[in-house]
C-alpha cells in the first residue's frame, strides 16, 4: 500500500523517549514506514507520524509514549460495546495519547482572522492562548471576531490539529481567499439568507458572505459591551457578498486551525464568512505526555480494583501496539483478560501481534464504513483496511470478534451501507457475530448534528437481522428493548439489560435458553461482578 503524506510536529522530541518500535519498515527512499496502522506514515528524521505519538530519531522509529497512560477507568465489559464475552466483567480501561483519524474542519496557518483589534493570523491566534491540559486547545480570553451576522462575537477557544490530505484555495473577484480543508464550511448567500457550504462544495459564480464589506463601509458600530450592533435603519445584517472566480486544490501536511466562537459560532477568514468548531474529544491529544507506568504497574492496578480485564480504548490501541502487547502479555500471565476498541484500521503486522496477548475487540465502523462517509469525516480512503484486518483476525488468531457501527444522522445512517456491512459479517463472520448500532451524540467538531433519532437505530437492526444476523443490539440508548439479547430460537429474552447493568439471566450453566435449550454463543458465565459498581474513574493525567 501506498504511504501517505506525514504531518510533522512543531516540537518534536529533540532527544528520544518511550521506546524504539518494531513495526516498521524500510523504505526506498531511506525514510522510516512505519507499519503500525494503514496509513503506513513514511517518516523522516526528526518527524512524527499523523498519530503524534510514533517518529524517527536517530535512525530509530520510536513510540514516544511507551510507558505513558493518560487515564484509568473501571468500566462495565458491556460498555464497550462487547456483550458475548465473559458478561458482566469488570474492566480497567488505560489510553495513551494519539489518534490516527483525522479531523477535516479546518484553516491553513496563515489565514487572516478579523478581530476587533485588528487582523491576526490563525495560528497567531492559537499560539497566543491560554493553554489548556489539552495541547491542542488554547483558551481565548477577551477576543471578539467578525461572524458571518456581520456583527463581533466573543471567540472562545481555538484549536490546533496535525492533517495531511488536500486543502482547497477559493478566491473572489473582489480579491479575498481563504484556504481550508474540503469540509470546512463557508457561508454562502442566497435570497433566502446565507448557509453553511463545504469548501470542496464551492464552484465558480457562488456568491460567498464577506462581512468585512459591510465593515469596511462603516455598518458595524462598536459598543461599550465588546459586541457590534447593526447600524443600518431597518436592522437588516449588511454583510455584503463577492462572487467566486476562482478554486484550486493541492496536497499539504502540517498544523491546520480553527476557532470556537460564541453565539454565531463562525467569523471571518480573509474577509469571508466560515463556520467555527466546537468541543474537543481526549483520542485527539498528539503530544506526548502521561503518567509514567511500566506493564507491571498496569497489572498491579488492574488486579487491585478487582478487575478481570483490561480494555485498550478511547483512542486506537494498534498505534501503541508494542506497548499494549507487553501490558497484556503480563496481564495474561496474571489472568487478566485482553480486549480492544479498534477502529480496525490495522496492518497484518499488528494483527500478527494479537496472538500473544488479545481475547476480545469490538471493532467500530462509523457511517457502516460507506466510502463517502469515511472519505469525509475521517479522512482515509476507503474502509478496506478494516474489512482485511478482520478478515486477518478471522484466520489467524483466536480472538472473540464484535462488531460496532456508529451511527450519524443524515450523514451515516445510509441503509443500504447497513445492508452491506451486515451482509459482509454474515458472510465472512458468521450469524451468531453481534453487532452493536450505536447512537451518535453531537460532540467535537460535529456540533451540527443531532442524535441519532432511536427509529433510525431500530431500523439498522432491523435490516442486520434480515440480512441473517441473530444478534443486532442498540446501544446509548438505556432501557431500549434491543440492549436484551434474545433467543433467536424461541425468541424469548435470554439475557436482560439496561444500559451497562445485567438485569436478568435466563441461561442455564451450559448457556443454554431456559425455556427452549438453545445455545447462545456466549463465552464466559456471567461474572459476579455484575451487580457491582463497575464505572467509576481511577487515574486522569492533567
Amino acid at each position: 500500500m501506498a504511504s501517505q503524506p506525514v504531518s510533522v510536529r512543531d516540537k518534536p522530541p529533540m532527544e528520544p523517549v518511550g521506546k524504539p518500535a518494531t513495526l516498521w519498515r524500510r523504505a526506498e527512499s531511506g525514510k522510516i514506514v512505519c507499519t503500525a496502522c494503514a496509513r503506513y506514515c513514511s517518516i523522516a528524521e526528526g518527524q512524527t507520524g499523523l498519530c503524534g505519538i510514533r517518529g524517527v530519531l536517530q535512525d530509530k522509529l520510536w513510540l514516544y509514549v511507551y510507558g505513558k497512560i493518560i487515564t484509568g477507568n473501571v468500566d462495565p465489559i458491556e460498555k464497550k460495546p462487547v456483550m458475548h464475552y465473559r458478561p458482566g466483567s469488570k474492566i480497567f480501561s488505560i489510553a495513551t495519547t494519539g489518534c490516527n483519524w483525522l479531523c477535516r474542519y479546518c484553516l491553513h496557518p496563515r489565514e487572516k482572522i478579523t478581530t476587533m483589534e485588528g487582523d491576526a493570523t490563525i495560528s497567531t491566534i492559537f499560539k497566543r492562548g491560554r493553554e489548556t491540559r489539552e495541547p491542542e486547545v488554547r483558551v481565548l480570553d477577551g477576543l471578539s471576531v467578525l461572524t458571518h451576522q456581520g456583527r463581533y462575537r466573543s471567540a472562545v477557544k481555538a484549536f490546533e490539529h496535525l492533517y495531511s490530505g488536500p486543502m482547497v484555495r477559493i478566491g473572489t473577484v473582489s480579491g479575498e481567499s481563504v484556504t481550508c480543508t474540503p469540509n470546512h464550511g463557508l457561508f454562502v448567500s442566497r435570497k433566502e439568507g446565507s448557509f453553511k457550504v463545504p469548501a470542496g462544495r464551492i464552484r465558480p459564480g457562488h456568491l460567498l458572505v464577506t462581512p468585512g464589506m459591510g465593515a469596511r463601509r462603516g455598518v458595524l458600530v462598536a459598543t461599550n459591551g465588546g459586541t457590534e450592533r447593526d447600524a443600518t435603519e431597518d436592522g437588516r445584517d449588511d454583510q455584503g457578498s463577492s462572487t467566486v472566480r476562482r478554486i484550486a486544490q493541492y496536497q499539504y501536511a502540517g498544523p491546520v486551525y480553527n476557532l470556537e466562537v460564541e453565539e454565531d459560532h463562525s467569523y471571518t477568514a480573509n474577509g469571508l464568512a466560515v463556520a467555527n468548531c466546537q468541543n474537543f474529544d481526549i483520542s485527539q491529544r498528539r503530544k506526548i505526555e502521561g503518567i509514567d507506568v511500566e506493564p507491571a504497574d498496569v497489572v498491579r492496578m488492574t488486579l487491585e480494583q478487582g478487575c478481570q480485564g483490561l480494555a485498550y480504548t478511547y483512542n486506537q490501541p494498534t498505534i501503541w501496539m508494542e506497548f499494549a502487547r507487553d501490558i497484556g502479555v503480563a496481564a495474561r500471565r496474571a489472568g487478566i483478560f485482553n480486549v480492544f476498541v479498534s477502529n480496525g484500521y490495522d496492518t497484518p503486522e499488528t494483527v500478527g501481534m494479537m496472538n500473544d496477548f488479545l481475547d476480545c475487540i469490538t471493532v467500530d465502523f462509523k457511517g457502516s464504513g460507506e466510502t463517502n462517509f469515511v472519505r469525509k469525516y475521517i479522512n482515509i480512503p476507503n474502509a478496506d483496511p478494516i474489512f482485511q484486518t478482520i478478515l486477518e483476525m478471522r484466520d489467524k488468531t483466536k480472538v472473540h470478534i464484535e462488531i460496532t457501527d456508529l451511527i450519524v444522522p443524515k450523514v451515516g445512517d445510509d441503509l443500504e451501507a447497513c445492508r452491506k456491512l451486515a451482509k459482509w459479517v454474515y458472510d465472512e463472520l458468521g450469524p451468531d457475530c453481534p453487532i452493536h448500532f450505536l447512537r451518535f451524540h453531537p460532540d467535537y467538531k460535529m456540533m451540527d448534528f443531532e442524535w441519532t433519532p432511536v427509529e433510525t437505530l431500530v431500523k439498522h437492526c432491523e435490516v442486520a437481522k434480515a440480512e441473517g444476523l441473530r444478534y443486532a443490539y442498540i446501544g446509548n440508548v438505556p432501557g431500549h428493548p434491543y440492549e436484551h439479547t434474545y433467543c433467536p430460537s424461541c425468541h424469548k429474552i435470554a439475557v436482560k439489560r439496561h444500559g451497562f447493568d445485567i438485569t436478568g439471566w435466563y441461561l442455564d450453566k451450559h448457556n443454554k435458553c431456559k425455556q427452549c435449550g438453545t445455545a447462545i454463543p456466549i463465552r464466559g458465565r456471567l461474572e459476579k461482578t455484575a451487580g457491582q459498581d463497575r464505572f467509576y474513574n481511577v487515574l486522569f493525567h492533567r
